[in-house]
């Protein structure tokens, strides 16, 4: 077992979690109560679930140190030492012109880390704010006041954290007026509104409440899938607040400290490894292209950017698109 986690991912990179005895009404419930039939039962958590959200990047706190492998907080001076140095530079297997335009940003390495350690005290500062607002507003308590959450796609990240956008759950409110405001926006948009959260976007993990089959012919057919685009609401929305945030210069995007490194792109550097997934232009509508995954610079604007899992892309070939040489 890992700590106070429901789930967890062990160095073998197994999927590991831990429950109890489900809930029969109100109360814990029996071995025959919890019992469904003879494969199916009903448990409940006991401990924390980690909770990513998707469709947005926020500036790392702490991120693995390619030194020491272990956490480091980004504050700390073996982080600005690292970029001062110009130690990222070794051994780091990208191209030319990655390499190039991560030595353009980084520079003399100066205030690298600091800003964005700095950036992601605001960033999670923003979403306290947000959080704390609803619940001041709900009159709940800590162990009333409940999530609601959304899943895309994907389930799962890496680190045994749930991916979802979430929100405070409407039953929280007495309202309707405060319900209906509520579920305008996840936290996960509001980040986005803020300024203080970049999207990332990663196919098929596009829009909440969207429900496809994300690898049939319907959707990954080039004409087919620019129609999905063109319906997808809350994608819409959320590029347009981004490209608002960025003229309005808020946030991550401030026009005197914006952030200098995107967080993947910290945590491609921490890894010394290339990108993986490739890339759609948004901007582009109507196109097969799939760029490479280091060809995501090509795309200056964050929300422009469509990431695709390497892993799928053999299904989006069979369908028409084209990884462009």
């Amino acid at each position: 077992m890992t700590g106070n986690k429901s789930l967890w991912i062990n160095r073998h990179n197994l999927k590991l979690g831990v429950s109890a005895f489900g809930l029969h009404g109100k109360k814990i419930g029996s071995v025959k109560q919890i019992v469904h039939d003879g494969d199916t039962l009903n448990t409940r958590l006991i401990y924390n679930l980690g909770v990513r959200f998707l469709g947005i990047d926020t500036p790392e706190t702490s991120f693995q140190h390619p030194e020491t492998h272990t956490f480091v907080n980004l504050s700390d001076k073996r982080w600005d030492d690292y970029f001062r140095s110009g130690r990222w530079k070794e051994n780091f297997a990208v191209g030319q012109d990655l390499y190039h335009y991560f030595n353009n940003i980084i520079g003399n390495g100066k205030n690298v880390s600091n800003n964005h350690s700095e950036l992601a005290g605001e960033a999670e500062k923003s979403l306290v704010k947000i959080i704390t607002s609803d619940f001041k507003k709900s009159k709940k308590s800590t162990r009333s006041f409940t999530f609601f959450m959304a899943f895309g796609n994907d389930f799962l990240d890496g680190y045994g954290r749930l991916l979802c956008y979430l929100n405070s759950a409407t039953d929280n409110f007495k309202s309707q007026k405060d319900q209906d405001e509520v579920k305008k926006l996840s936290y996960n948009e509001r980040q986005l509104t803020t300024g203080w959260a970049a999207p990332y976007f990663i196919w098929p993990n596009i829009q909440p409440f969207l429900s496809i089959k994300a690898f049939s012919k319907e959707n990954v057919l080039p004409k087919n899938f620019w129609a999905l685009i063109r319906k997808a609401g809350k994608l819409h929305q959320a590029r347009k607040s981004v490209g608002d945030a960025r003229i309005s210069n808020k946030g991550i995007f401030s026009g005197t400290n914006p952030l200098k490194l995107m967080p993947f792109e910290l945590r491609i550097i921490s890894r010394k490894k290339s990108p993986d997934r490739y890339v759609i232009d948004l901007r582009d509508e109507g196109n097969n292209i799939l760029l490479k995954p280091e060809e995501y610079i090509k795309i200056p604007h964050h929300e422009d950017r469509l990431h695709i899992p390497a892993e799928y892309v053999p299904i989006f070939q069979v369908f028409g698109w084209i990884i462009k040489q």
